[in-house]
Order: structure tokens, then C-alpha cells, then sequence
């Protein structure tokens, strides 16, 4: 069904993975569409509730857009092509109320910024290596450098964007500054994915993650003053809800919920 991406399902666990180790798995035109569409699949599928993102090989998670393709389709076309291949899986991604967990092993440069900043859940390997050369070769890092600064402190991104190539932050400066929650060896980190997965798959109810994460993002969006008031109208939202209801119940009977996500 792909060719760019590899996608494994584990109940309710969706892992998708970039596949083409032999180019860094840059990103072109094939891999974004196959991105849009997983990304769709996850957002109409009541029956999956976690997606895992990673990149295949030891080197690399994601070297950003396949330049030799946006460079060949520039000279044919004469202007610059790229950019937009980003667009309609980035939107998706952004849209998406269910969790996204990244697990990023060796180098995430450029366009790969975009599965980081918009997943919730980073984790990383200890030769993760994140940097950005979109001005070295005459572009602008703006959408990915904006989603990293929600995250981490703006001065390091900065420096990240205008010095290019040149100032790389490794896994432990990483997680100092808060773009990744945890570094593993490079053996556990698809381990320690999964398990992060199962966590959330297995134990938590589907509709309060989702209306977690709604609340907590609609909320910064807001900022401080709507934004504490807007998290009550998510609340209501499901508090009706089965999962709700069975999550009252099993605290009483001291059991494990069965969620169905309804």
C-alpha cells in the first residue's frame, strides 16, 4: 500500500515509520502524500487511538524535504517548488486531537522539524542530533522554527535557524531544554515507544486524551484570560460521554475500565 512509509497497527496503536534510509528519509512529493493519507486514516478511524512516527536506519529520523527533487522540479518549472508538499500533512497533523508520539533516532533536519513540533510526546535516541539548514541553502524555517519555540527556548532556536548547519543541539541539550521528554540507547527507543503507547492506548479513555490535548492547546491559543475559561466548554464536552460513565463505575467496583471510546 506504501512506498515512502512503513505502517504496522498493533490494536489501536498505528506506528508509521519514514522508509527510506538510503536518503535520510528525505521527504518528496510520494512520501507527503502517503503521509496525508496515514494522517488521514488516523483522524476518521474511531478504532485508532496513538500514532508512533519514527524513521528507519541508524543515521537518520528525517533529513527535512528531498532537495534534489524540489530542485530538479524549480529548474523545470522556474520557480521555487517544495514548500507546499509540507502543507496539507502539516495542517493535518495540527488538526488531529489524537496523541502523536515521536520517537527520533540519529539526525532530524529542516522539514523533519515539522513531525516533532507538532507531535506531543518526543522522545529520542542518544545520537538524536536536530539542526536546520534551510537558509544554507537560500530558504526560510518558518513554520517548523515557530512550532519549535513553543517548546523550547526561543534564543536556542534562533540560533538554530539563522546559524544553520553550523550549531547542532544533541539528545541531552535536547531534553535540558525541553524539546524531548526522555533519551534512550538507540536499542530501546522503539521499545520505549510502544510502551508509551500501550499506556495511553490500553489505559486511558480515548475521548479525555483528546479533549485533553484540545483544552491544553485551545487554551495557549488563547492565552491566560479566555484560555482557563475555554478548557470548562472542552470539559463538557464529554462528560456524558460512556467512557466517562464506565470510568465512574470501575473507580467504585475497583476494576480496570473498559473504554470504547463513546
Amino acid at each position: 500500500m506504501y512506498k515512502d512509509i512503513a505502517v504496522e497497527r498493533r490494536g489501536r496503536i498505528v506506528c508509521v515509520t519514514l522508509n527510506r534510509p538510503e536518503r535520510a528519509n528525505a521527504i518528496s512529493v510520494a512520501t507527503s502524500a502517503e503521509l496525508l493519507k496515514v494522517f488521514t486514516e488516523y483522524r476518521d478511524d474511531p478504532e485508532q487511538w496513538v500514532m508512533i512516527i519514527a524513521g528507519a536506519g541508524e543515521k537518520s529520523f528525517c533529513s527535512g524535504m528531498y532537495v534534489t527533487e524540489a530542485a530538479e522540479k524549480t529548474a523545470a518549472k522556474g520557480r521555487t517548488e517544495g514548500y507546499t508538499i509540507f502543507k496539507p500533512w502539516t495542517d493535518m497533523m495540527q488538526s488531529i486531537h489524537k496523541p502523536f508520539i515521536c520517537a527520533v533516532n540519529g539526525a532530524c533536519v529542516g522539514g523533519g522539524w515539522h513531525l516533532v513540533a507538532d507531535s506531543d510526546i518526543v522522545i529520542a535516541s542518544d545520537n538524536a542530533v536536530f539542526l536546520d539548514t534551510h537558509v544554507n541553502i537560500g530558504l526560510i524555517n518558518g513554520v517548523e522554527s515557530a512550532g519549535f519555540a513553543f517548546k523550547m527556548p526561543l534564543g536556542i532556536v534562533m540560533r538554530m535557524v539563522v546559524e544553520g548547519r553550523y550549531f547542532r543541539v544533541n539528545a541531552q541539550q535536547a531534553l535540558q531544554w525541553g524539546l524531548v521528554s526522555e533519551v534512550l540507547p538507540q536499542d530501546r527507543l522503539m521499545a520505549k515507544a510502544w510502551e508509551i503507547a500501550g499506556h495511553i492506548a490500553d489505559e486511558a479513555a480515548p475521548l479525555a486524551v483528546q479533549g485533553s490535548k484540545k483544552a491544553i492547546l485551545g487554551a495557549l491559543d488563547r492565552g491566560p484570560t479566555e484560555g482557563i475559561p475555554y478548557t470548562w466548554t472542552v470539559l463538557t464536552d464529554i462528560q456524558d460521554t460512556e467512557d466517562t460513565k464506565e470510568g465512574f463505575r470501575s473507580f467504585v467496583e475497583k476494576r480496570k475500565p473498559k473504554f470504547v471510546g463513546r
